[in-house]
């Protein structure tokens, strides 16, 4: 029997009850039944689900009877995840085209991230984007009073991490955007869950706690891909902090997530002209919100060594990645990464180079740079803010 393969889509996570240790195996997009939780030996199981793998040669590998009660326990697990939508096959087939149906017929995107990022109740919510993230609501045409407004931005890199690993980071961000009379937000970010399209280009307006976020009218859609946006947080943290900075704005959002697809011959080319062409019909004055965050080390990550062993190096790397942008020089930011094959994991490669290509900066300004150190994993993630005004 060859072993299915395991759906690149599919999370696992650690997960301990005492001196208990289990793997929580979540499908992200919801084909799946589940969340469901197996015990941590499992792990050689799943790693063996590669579509290649059969059964016999998990045996030899664990030196037992192929035709014994382990590998009979193994067939009958295997088939039952199979059945339930985690492997690949008829079966998550079947339940993933049923997902795009439910999907289509939603009329807008749901809040994926609320009450585990941020709080869903709308009075709680004003709060935390006020004392938590430290953002200066602007209504109407108010003067806002901090930072530079010697000319509005017209485009940002803000991350998309989580708001409570670096809340002054999103509020010092979407502060320095404030000052814009923009009323459309093109809101370029990281696909991290869909992989098979360059541009998934989202036509669901958006539930935020503060009440709907529309949608620019377009024809950049694919209808198969739409569902790439039902898991995304990359874009849905910048969206729910605009529908709270600019409250009363006759506001409408491009959202736009990218894979590294967009580097295959011409993508580039041809979603930025695209793009471009969308925004400049209609009609309305845009800014430009990049979504993504820089270094990704660790074990977590895949690397070998902890990030007190790697952050330095990374540290210096995103440091010339931020003077190239601040420079608003794409050739040498695309340089700095594509040279050495992305070796620090910098997530928001993708994005940031589309929307440079769409609209070229000037000169640019640094807010902040930040790091996030997880001790538990020994891995961490760099992110940092940059504006152009």
């Amino acid at each position: 029997m060859i072993l299915p393969r395991l759906r690149d889509d599919v999370q696992l996570s650690a997960h301990a009850e005492g001196d208990e240790h289990f793997l929580v195996m979540h499908d992200v997009f919801g084909f799946a039944d589940g969340p469901i939780m197996l015990h941590a030996d499992m792990i050689e199981v799943l790693s063996a689900c590669d579509g290649v793998t059969t059964t016999e040669e998990l045996a030899e590998a664990a030196g037992v009877d192929p035709d014994g009660p382990e590998i009979r326990r193994v067939e009958l697990f295997v088939r039952q995840i199979e059945e339930m939508g985690f492997l690949e096959g008829e079966s998550a087939d079947r339940l993933a085209e049923s997902a795009r149906i439910e999907w289509a017929a939603r009329p807008t995107r749901p809040m994926a991230c609320a009450d585990a990022t941020y709080p869903s109740e709308p009075k709680a919510f004003e709060e935390f984007c006020r004392d938590e993230l430290g953002i200066v609501q602007r209504v109407g045409n108010a003067p806002y009073q901090a930072g530079n407004e010697d000319a509005p931005a017209v485009m940002a890199l803000i991350p998309h991490i989580d708001f409570r690993v670096a809340p002054r980071v999103y509020g010092e961000a979407f502060n320095a955007i404030a000052s814009s009379d923009a009323d459309l937000v093109v809101m370029i970010g990281t696909s991290h869950y869909w992989s098979d399209h360059p541009v998934i280009v989202g036509s669901k307006p958006f539930e935020t706690p503060l009440g709907i976020l529309p949608v620019l009218p377009h024809d950049l859609g694919n209808e198969q891909a739409d569902l790439a946006h039902k898991p995304e947080h990359s874009l849905e943290l910048h969206a729910v902090a605009l529908r709270y900075l600019w409250p009363d704005r006759d506001l409408a959002i491009l959202p736009v997530l990218v894979t590294s697809d967009i580097f295959s011959e011409g993508a580039l080319e041809t979603w930025s002209d695209r793009i471009r062409s969308a925004v400049a019909s209609s009609g309305r004055n845009p800014i430009w919100l990049i979504s993504g965050d820089l270094a990704h080390v660790g074990p977590k990550f895949g690397d070998p060594l902890s990030s007190k062993d790697l952050l330095s190096e990374a540290s210096k790397a995103d440091a010339h990645l931020i003077e190239h942008l601040v420079a608003g020089d794409l050739g040498a930011y695309r340089r700095s990464i594509e040279s050495l094959d992305n070796p620090y994991r910098v997530c928001g490669h993708a994005p940031t180079v589309l929307a440079l290509t769409c609209k070229p900066p000037t000169g640019g300004r640094q807010l902040r740079y930040q790091v996030w150190d997880d001790v538990e994993t020994e891995s961490a993630v760099t992110f940092a803010s940059v504006v152009w005004q």
